[in-house]
């Protein structure tokens, strides 16, 4: 299991979770961010992977977006900055190293059929890959309850010579609420548990 938590750990940062935008935004970004990301500060998501915890938090603001960090059984294993514009929700930096250029975790406005291809780098690890909007009213049922959610799915990921399949499920409101990950052949759940809006 802490094999799994450490590669799923990297992965995670690279391409999941997701949480809030709060302040200092790209001019285009849409005013309060987007229904499938409420972002407010201090939000906080926990999700459930196997018997662990992760959480993750907005913790602060900068030029580029929101610092989120993730926590797995309390610990800090990972911050990441997340911004939002009006073609889709960005991952711009990971572990204080900027991704270049930023990967597009979900295109805006939300659309079925809808894909584009990653072909960044963060440091000098290479992430390439295409995510594809498979349903934009799928089914979802997780322990903070069932949801009509947008299933993003990124079948085919190449992250630092590692295949890796990830499968986002957002969720009006609550942003990202279930996450199916598969590296080096194991496969993996976070499910959200507990959504804190902040303020």
């Amino acid at each position: 299991m802490r094999r799994t938590l450490r590669l799923w750990a990297g992965a995670f940062v690279v391409l999941t979770a997701g949480a809030a935008l709060a302040a200092p935004t790209p001019a285009d970004a849409p005013a309060g961010g987007n229904e499938y990301y409420p972002l407010k500060d201090k939000s906080k998501w926990t999700y459930k992977t196997g018997d662990q915890t992760v959480e993750v938090e907005v913790v602060g603001t900068d030029k580029d977006g929101t610092k989120l960090d993730t926590k797995v059984n309390g610990k800090t294993v990972a911050s990441e900055v997340i911004s939002v514009k009006a073609d889709g929700v960005y991952r711009v930096a990971v572990k204080g190293d900027k991704i270049d250029p930023p990967i597009k975790i979900l295109a805006l406005p939300v659309k079925k059929d809808d894909a584009w291809k990653v072909d960044s780098k963060v440091g000098s690890q290479a992430v390439k890959g295409e995510f594809k909007v498979k349903g934009d009213a799928e089914k979802v049922k997780v322990p903070a309850g069932e949801f009509d959610a947008v299933f993003v799915d990124g079948a085919d990921f190449d992250i630092a010579g590692t295949k890796t399949a990830i499968r986002y499920y957002f969720a009006k409101g609550k942003g990202v609420v279930k996450l199916v990950y598969e590296i080096q052949g194991t496969k993996s759940e976070l499910e959200l548990k507990e959504f804190a809006e902040g303020k």
